[in-house]
């Protein structure tokens, strides 16, 4: 994969997506270069996952990394689409969804390096698998404390009347 166009894509793509990213958590939200940022984070997201839905060097068949890229793909839709229409409590959801996206992208740089650098000695797809599932569950916890922490910077949330 790492020397195929597209792994070059992959890895050229997850760099963009990973800068992007951080440089969107903790610039001001909702000016202009947010939103510039933002779109190049979107496409990056968008070559990573499509270049990644297309590697099957590691099993040879459609498998549980691929369906990750799917929800990847899943978040930031479901992150740029309140921001592109601004309905009802939009800005809360494009805060989730978008952090969310960042977050997954950053367990699975984590797993890639675990998986890929020959110093950490993760050579068999079942440990892969371990510490996929390890750094998923660990930057989910850690991302959902940074993102309440963030979260409370935003406007309230309006109470729903019943």
């Amino acid at each position: 994969m790492t020397y195929s166009l597209v792994g070059w894509i992959h890895i050229g793509a997850a760099f963009a997506a990973l800068g992007l990213g951080f440089i969107n958590v903790v610039m001001k939200k909702g000016t202009p270069l947010h939103r510039l940022v933002g779109v190049f984070y979107v496409f990056a997201m968008l070559a990573l996952n499509g270049a990644a839905l297309s590697i099957y060097d590691m099993t040879g068949h459609f498998g549980i990394f691929h369906a990750l890229a799917i929800f990847s793909l899943f978040c930031v839709a479901m992150g740029l689409w309140p921001a592109i229409f601004r309905k009802g409590e939009w800005i809360y959801r494009h805060y989730m969804w978008m952090g969310w996206s960042y977050f997954g992208l950053l367990a699975a740089a984590f797993a890639e390096t675990m998986i890929r650098v020959p110093a950490f000695h993760v050579n068999s797809v079942a440990r892969g698998f371990e510490v996929a599932i390890g750094a998923s569950i660990v930057f989910s916890l850690f991302g959902g404390a940074f993102m309440k922490a963030l979260g409370r910077s935003l406007p309230p949330r309006k109470p729903k009347i019943a």
